[in-house]
């Protein structure tokens, strides 16, 4: 899928359907978020491994909350404070959780639960962790997320049902306990972009909507040449690793 939709790239090539939420010229957010990506930073962060107990305790905090999107992001600040050299314990790694999902999420966090399948006596150490972790971070724990780039390709199938059948279809495959830990923790080697459109070409042969958008997110690359490549490498492993 990935090769097809690729073989006619053009400067003058596609560009996102008009959504007035999403893609109008004075938005430009898929350029935002893809020009995030293209940080030094961020590719630092890429390459950052989590010990396996690390991504254990936050496996078993997701279970607890069922969100994709805060354990995406609870990895990328740990790794940010990793960058850092920010020393890292329980409490750090289930406060980054905590404060991920506050960000992530609009209900509240049940504290007590946390704490108590954590084997935490006193919630206020987490709410001290996440703070220090703010501190260490100058408050910006700004990340980008697979669910960003969904939530984005989901609008503009807006009439396209086909298409946003298999990008909400993609997206639950992400969340989905079928996916295994090995896998997840694979995919998050990746800049978010490309496991999105990883997913889609994982699950979905053909579809126009999502050709387009392929050659498009490769259109706004820095370095297009390299991001296909991370988008072919991805997309093989992803196949390996579910086949």
């Amino acid at each position: 899928m990935i090769s097809s939709a690729l073989n006619c790239i053009a400067p003058q090539s596609i560009r996102a359907a008009p959504d007035t939420q999403l893609s109008s010229p004075e938005t430009h957010l898929l350029a935002t978020l893809l020009s995030q990506e293209d940080q030094h930073h961020y590719s630092q962060i890429n390459n950052i491994q989590l010990p396996h107990h690390i991504l254990h305790i936050l496996h078993q905090l997701t279970s607890l909350l069922h969100s994709s999107s805060t354990l995406w992001m609870s990895i990328t600040l740990l790794k940010k404070l990793i960058l850092q050299q920010h020393s890292i314990d329980l409490i750090i790694v289930i406060a980054s959780f905590t404060l991920a999902h506050k960000y992530q999420q609009s209900h509240i966090i049940d504290y007590q639960l946390i704490a108590q399948s954590s084997h935490i006596d006193d919630i206020q150490l987490i709410h001290d962790a996440e703070v220090a972790i703010l501190d260490a971070l100058s408050y910006d724990i700004s990340v980008s997320t697979p669910d960003d780039f969904f939530s984005y390709l989901s609008n503009l199938a807006n009439n396209d049902e086909e298409g946003k059948d298999i990008i909400e279809q993609a997206r639950c495959s992400l969340s989905s306990t079928s996916l295994s830990h090995q896998t997840f923790d694979l995919l998050h080697n990746y800049p978010s972009s490309i496991v999105v459109l990883s997913l889609i070409s994982h699950h979905f042969t053909s579809n126009s909507f999502i050709n387009e958008q392929i050659k498009s997110f490769v259109l706004h690359k820095k370095d297009a040449s390299n991001y296909l490549k991370q988008l072919i490498h991805c997309t093989t492993q992803l196949q390996s690793h579910t086949s």
